[in-house]
């Protein structure tokens, strides 16, 4: 399969190249910048237009460093950008000949005063780039006013399950990257990060359903939250204030104040929660296990800059300190306690030139936890002290109009010690992993995609305590990555990738010991597991940039699943290797605009998968095979009212499927939300989960003898309210104010034909 991919990437590049060299079209190109600081001009709508003045198709936008590639046919033009609501004609008389031109960089005035005003255009609200969705900010404009984490949970598909968990289709874990890094936080502490920030902080948002090579061999999806490239002046906050009742009622309270000046943007932040909970799942022995979070009281304190060094030179760095105390009851007599507290730092420098950028990021974090279970006659306690430090480069080089050259190297290390009463000595985990990777673009008129390749090294090294043994991991993977865009004619796109991808086990299911998940479960480490890889190829197609049909093969190696047995009448949680998960899978993404009328809009979205899968290995000295069908079906209505008002209904259902080593009933529920926005500074917010309590997880597990059937309740409908308010000084009228390349709702119909709706321009 691999030879297969590189064969074909090959010869449609080389078919790409002869053809582009027999095509009697022109080709035209440069860079545009500021006229005042040199600064690169990013997203700028730049066309041309005959002589008469009238538009032609001939439009493409700037990249993050200006450039832009334009293709045309042959004749007499006149060349202009449209940018931050400014018209301004670049070249009055323009011959174009076959072949490429190239106007080298051309500094832009950017100097004329706007009065405030209106602007009714349209905006993309969700285009395509290979398997990647791109949000900008008209797919989130009914959650204006509001977090972050209000607007991404407009992007269709994407769900909150329970409080902190985010899901693709309800199948697939999203991983969170703000700017391209990751969040190396809990998820409840992710979830918090999201609700501090406002929404007016961004500018699009990246749906990477198939991550390359450059993402640390990540497995799954990645939603990268990208925000403006330029702050406000002055000092403007937000805050969010989130009551949640889930049989019990949970409180969030947030601030932040974001500080911008010249060539710097800082921020502060600082978030109080105190959260309840509970989750009841009843056995077929007749045992309940009811657990109930009596209160988790979490306070989180966030600290960034970013500083602009010179004209290509930038600099930032980020702060974030969590602390949680958390009581878990167990039974009327016995719970734990724990106490729980993190360190995370990053320090990230970037350097650009015409044709080249590297960044270099530096992070690290430091954690400890003490758990106690007290009313218990044995007295558990244990501690935990863990340690993580990364250094990664990546560079990135333009070698012609056409290719792109990507290379990247990282070092991480973790530390861990953990200590247990009654128990000899600590056990330790010390784990090294250095990888590196490289990766070659291209982009054609019709055809564009590329080629990588990640190699990812780990050496582990464990220890169980005095007496107890020691376990060992040492390796090399190489993943590769391959990826071709074809557009055979306009509105109509083709993609086949291919990726690599893989699963550390984390620490805990690594150290050997017993420890008490539950009142009923137990909870035990296995030193034997091994780091699962990952290899899919997905073929797509995509109509007008929005609905998309898809096809996926994906084979997992050595996949990590929970198994239970039962060890003197307790039931023990263990995680194993199967052997393999193999499955195929079709989905069908369909989101139609019904009415684009003034301040009305009417979007209809829906989402169908299917899945065949097969999996196999040996659990426990037992022979497991499975091979079973699985759909899945979601269908959502998201309408846009006048007077700030907005509402979103939604249905979703999943066939009986197989849940790791669980087999799971059908399930389906349905949520809503209402929200209405005052002004542009006051939002509030009302949303229910699964309105009739019909999400309730229902199976079997066949592995133990004998067979085990459960019932799990979430005690639904979940209620949660949300307050959010935008302060502090509005935008200063200076030169400074032009923010460069990320306001999306500026750009027109034609620079992405994409799904569309009509918004104000404010």
């Amino acid at each position: 399969m691999r030879h297969l991919l590189l064969t074909l990437l090959l010869a449609l590049v080389c078919g790409g190249v002869l053809r582009a060299q027999q095509a009697t079209e022109a080709w035209l190109e440069g860079t545009l910048v500021s006229k005042t600081d040199k600064t690169p001009i990013v997203n700028a709508l730049v066309g041309l237009r005959t002589p008469q003045g009238q538009d032609t198709p001939f439009r493409t936008l700037t990249d993050e460093k200006g450039y832009f590639l334009l293709k045309a046919t042959p004749g007499t033009y006149l060349l202009g950008t449209s940018f931050a609501q400014q018209a301004i004609v670049l070249r009055s008389s323009l011959e174009l000949r076959p072949g490429k031109l190239q106007l080298g960089t051309i500094p832009v005035e950017l100097t004329r005063e706007l009065e405030a005003v209106v602007v009714q255009h349209s905006a993309p609200l969700v285009r395509y780039e290979g398997t990647t969705l791109i949000f900008g900010e008209a797919a989130l404009a009914q959650a204006r006013g509001g977090s972050v984490l209000d607007g991404i949970r407009l992007i269709p598909g994407l769900q909150l399950e329970g409080a902190n968990t985010l899901k693709l289709y309800g199948l697939s874990e999203l991983t969170v990257y703000i700017d391209g890094r990751p969040q190396r936080m809990s998820k409840d502490e992710v979830i918090s990060l999201l609700q501090s920030m406002s929404l007016s902080e961004l500018s699009s948002v990246e749906l990477i359903r198939e991550p390359g090579v450059e993402y640390d061999g990540v497995t799954t999806p990645i939603l990268n939250i990208k925000r403006k490239a330029k702050a406000t002046e002055g000092v403007k906050g937000f805050s969010n204030l989130v009551g949640t009742y889930h049989h019990y009622l949970s409180e969030q309270l947030s601030t932040r104040v974001n500080l911008g000046y010249g060539s710097s943007r800082s921020y502060l932040s600082y978030t109080l929660g105190d959260k309840r909970m509970r989750e009841t799942t009843t056995l077929s022995s007749g045992q309940t296990d009811d657990l109930r979070t009596d209160s988790r009281i979490s306070h989180q304190v966030g600290l960034g800059t970013d500083l602009t060094l010179g004209k290509h030179n930038s600099l930032g760095a980020q702060i974030l300190g969590n602390y949680a105390n958390e009581r878990l009851l167990l039974t009327q007599s016995m719970h734990n306690r724990l106490k729980w507290t993190n360190l995370y730092g990053t320090l990230y420098h970037t350097l650009q030139a015409e044709r080249w950028s590297l960044q270099t990021t530096a992070e690290g974090s430091f954690g400890r936890s003490d758990l106690r279970r007290e009313g218990s006659p044995q007295g558990v306690a244990s501690k935990d002290d863990n340690q993580f430090a990364r250094l990664a480069l990546d560079f990135s080089h333009r070698l012609s109009s056409i290719f792109t050259l990507y290379l990247g190297a990282e070092a991480s290390h973790v530390s861990v010690d953990s200590r247990v009463t009654n128990r000899m000595g600590v056990t330790t985990l010390r784990e090294w992993n250095i990888e590196g990777y490289a990766s070659l673009r291209f982009r054609l008129e019709r055809l564009s995609g590329y080629a990588g390749l990640r190699i990812a090294g780990e050496d582990r090294k464990g220890s169980l305590g005095v007496g107890q043994g020691e376990f060992f991991r040492s390796g090399s993977e190489p993943l590769t990555f391959a990826s071709l865009r074809y557009t055979p004619a306009r509105h109509h796109q083709i993609a086949l990738t291919h990726s690599s991808s893989y699963t550390r086990p984390s620490y805990r299911d690594l150290l050997g010991y017993t420890t008490s998940a539950s009142a009923l479960l137990a909870r035990q480490g296995n030193t034997y597991l091994q780091t699962s890889y990952r290899r899919s190829v997905t073929l797509g197609y995509s109509y007008l940039q929005a609905a998309q049909l898809e096809l996926s093969y994906v084979d997992t190696e050595s996949p990590i699943v929970e198994a239970l047995t039962i060890d003197h009448g307790r039931y023990i949680l263990r995680r194993h290797n199967l052997d393999y998960s193999r499955y195929l899978r079709t989905l069908l993404v369909l989101p139609i605009p019904l009415i684009r009328q003034g301040e009305l809009s009417w979007t209809a979205s829906t989402y169908l998968a299917a899945q065949r899968q097969w999996d196999a290995g040996r659990i426990n000295r037992v022979d497991y095979s499975k091979t079973f069908n699985a759909y899945y079906a979601q269908h959502r209505h998201n309408l846009g009212l006048p007077s700030g008002w907005s509402v979103d209904l939604g249905v979703t259902y999943y066939s009986g499927l197989l849940y790791g080593l669980y087999q799971m009933q059908r399930q389906w529920w349905i949520d809503a939300s209402v929200s209405k926005r005052i002004g542009e500074s006051l939002r509030l917010s009302l949303s229910a989960y699964d309105l009739f309590n019909t999400n309730i997880a229902r199976g079997s597990y066949g592995l133990t003898s004998p067979a085990l059937s459960f019932e799990r309740n979430w005690h639904s409908p979940r209620l949660q309210f949300t307050l959010s308010y935008n302060w502090g000084k509005k935008t200063v009228k200076t030169q400074n104010d032009r923010r460069r390349g990320d306001d999306t709702k500026r750009l027109s119909t034609e620079a992405n034909e994409g799904l569309n709706v009509s918004v104000p321009a404010q």
